[in-house]
């Protein structure tokens, strides 16, 4: 079965979100493009990235968020936020940044807390054992809905900053 990518990608535009905090600018201050690959290997296992249209349950797909401050000043208090779209398992261990930053995945961590939490990892959740008490237990990758870098460091007057994350399509 094949599936268009397209369908994934526009999931995966349309809620991508980025903040800068602390840094009054016009809208074009900040310059953002999404892209993806498909991740292969070739005939000597080395990994490929491929751009495609159509990927197959069980392949990766590798998105990059690339973020150029447009401006004269350098920015502070970015965070850099994606989803990880319906029909797809995020790939922990994958995920990259050009520029110093915190990573956390967004999910629901506590059941005694209302909506999705978000964590560092390695990432744990509570859930409710037989007898009824809560206990930790690692995140499954399967209930990761986003990812998100804080940066640490500003980015610069006229540099780029680029943030990957790979996903598995079910």
């Amino acid at each position: 079965m094949l599936i268009p990518i397209s369908q994934m990608m526009r999931a995966t535009v349309a809620a991508a979100a980025l903040s800068v905090i602390g840094f009054a600018a016009s809208a074009d201050a900040l310059s953002s493009t999404f892209a993806f690959v498909v991740v292969e290997k070739n005939d000597a296992g080395v990994e490929e990235l491929v751009a495609r249209n159509t990927v197959r349950p069980g392949e990766v797909i590798q998105y990059q968020l690339n973020h150029e401050n447009m401006t004269d000043e350098d920015m502070a208090g970015i965070v850099v936020a994606a989803p990880v779209p319906e029909g797809v398992t995020i790939t922990l261990g994958n995920q990259t940044t050009s520029i110093n930053a915190v990573f956390e995945v967004q999910a629901d961590l506590d059941p005694e807390l209302d909506g999705l939490e978000w964590s560092t990892l390695p990432a744990v959740r509570m859930v409710a054992g037989p007898d009824g008490v809560l206990r930790e237990e690692p995140l499954p990758e399967t209930e990761i809905a986003s990812v998100r870098w804080t940066y640490s460091d500003p980015l610069e007057a006229g540099k780029s900053a680029v943030n990957t994350y790979r996903v598995r399509v079910n």
